[in-house]
């Protein structure tokens, strides 16, 4: 894997955030009309253990079903960066991300109602807005990842930086994959708070 020049300044404007959150919530809307017009959310690679009534009954299941999703879709993330060519899939990726998000809440609408809201709040929300970040920063890291090799491949250049280009891409999924923990061990405390709201 080589990183010829990977540097943090490519693609780190704020209008490229702005671009990949709105990716994120077309793919929430897909998601929640895909839930209403075909009924289908209990499928994981759907709802990708956002929606708690498939995280499994105890603490470490829950804990589990977060931390696995977050993980495989961060390794996802890694390993499609070190191509030429991950930028459609890493754009397709976050539209999977908000696609599961969207599922999830709509189909706690769909069973209950109204009176899904606070599950929702308490229960969804947090852990996807939470898993939300984490992707879209994989998914910059992607990007920035797959434009370097691909401007390299194209205009070639000076390959002096590759190995601190590497090193500090790999550091960085490293950081998303201790915040992951993080985050499956907040999402497990709040299942554990208001586990009864299901």
């Amino acid at each position: 894997m080589k990183h010829f020049g990977y540097t943090a300044a490519a693609g780190s404007s704020s209008r490229g955030l702005v671009i990949m959150y709105l990716l994120l919530i077309a793919g929430i809307a897909a998601g929640a009309v895909w839930a209403v017009s075909t009924g289908e959310t209990d499928r994981p690679l759907l709802h990708q253990y956002f929606l708690p009534l498939y995280n499994g009954d105890t603490l470490l299941a829950v804990f589990r079903c977060t931390l696995v999703s977050l993980w495989a879709y961060i390794i996802a993330a890694f390993l499609i960066g070190t191509s030429a060519v991950g930028q459609p899939v890493g754009i397709l990726m976050l539209l999977y991300r908000g696609f599961g998000i969207g599922i999830s809440s709509a189909a706690m609408y769909i069973n209950r109602g109204a009176s899904a809201f606070p599950a929702v709040a308490l229960l969804i929300l947090p852990a996807a807005a939470a898993s939300a970040t984490v992707s879209v920063l994989a998914v910059r890291e992607l990007l920035r990842s797959s434009n370097s090799l691909l401007h390299h491949m194209i205009c070639g250049g000076d390959h002096s930086g590759s190995y601190r280009g590497t090193k500090l891409y790999c550091l960085k999924f490293a950081v998303l994959l201790l915040i992951s923990l993080v985050i499956s061990a907040a999402d497990t405390f709040l299942y554990y708070l208001f586990s009864g709201l299901v």
